[in-house]
């Protein structure tokens, strides 16, 4: 009997749900969940010319974030309204990620079939909108993950140092990959200013 009180605990319920989604990637191969590919192919964008990742990047895009991160918790640790005032910017964020990856898609399909880029600017446009896209797509998936985070905390009310250090890593992640997607935008929308000045 106390084992059925520890199972219909939040924690309990938690694990349960956790335990089912493992069995049923791993014994019954549904995928549907999975999001490896999205990760996969945002890594894929600081890859050097040579084939290898660039560790600098890495440790600029993923070590910097840490740092953020630690110096921040120790300012302050998570509490109701700091996650109220992120689940709020993540879920207005969210949805212009959305907007944005129609407009790759779009800018994307009219290069393809415009006759005024040359194959050079045509090529390298299109390079920097398929990053932009799967940088878009990591995007999504980190702001999913912070908000299923966040709702967590505040549900649980149990504010954590390690729960702290996650989400405000997490968010830095998201900030700095929002300088590399302006920045992919930026050269793609000036090359296309230039073509058509």
């Amino acid at each position: 009997m106390d084992i059925v009180k520890v199972l219909v605990t939040p924690k309990g319920l938690l694990i349960i749900s956790f335990c089912i989604l493992i069995i049923g990637k791993i014994i019954f191969h549904k995928d549907y969940l999975s999001c490896f590919s999205i990760i996969k192919h945002h890594m894929d964008c600081f890859r050097m010319e040579n084939g290898h990742i660039s560790k600098m990047s890495l440790l600029l895009y993923y070590f910097i974030p840490l740092l953020l991160a630690i110096s921040l918790i120790q300012i302050r640790i998570l509490d109701d309204t700091v996650v109220n005032l992120i689940t709020i910017i993540i879920s207005i964020l969210t949805a212009m990620f959305f907007t944005l990856l129609t407009l790759i898609l779009d800018m994307r399909a009219r290069i393809r079939t415009d006759h005024n880029y040359n194959a050079g600017d045509a090529s390298l446009s299109t390079k920097l909108l398929k990053e932009t896209y799967y940088s878009l797509m990591f995007e999504i998936l980190i702001s999913i993950a912070i908000l299923i985070m966040c709702f967590v905390e505040l549900f649980a009310k149990q504010y954590s140092c390690c729960a702290s250090l996650i989400i405000y890593y997490l968010v830095f992640i998201l900030l700095l990959n929002m300088f590399m997607i302006l920045k992919r935008i930026y050269c793609v929308i000036n090359k296309d200013l230039e073509i058509y000045r």
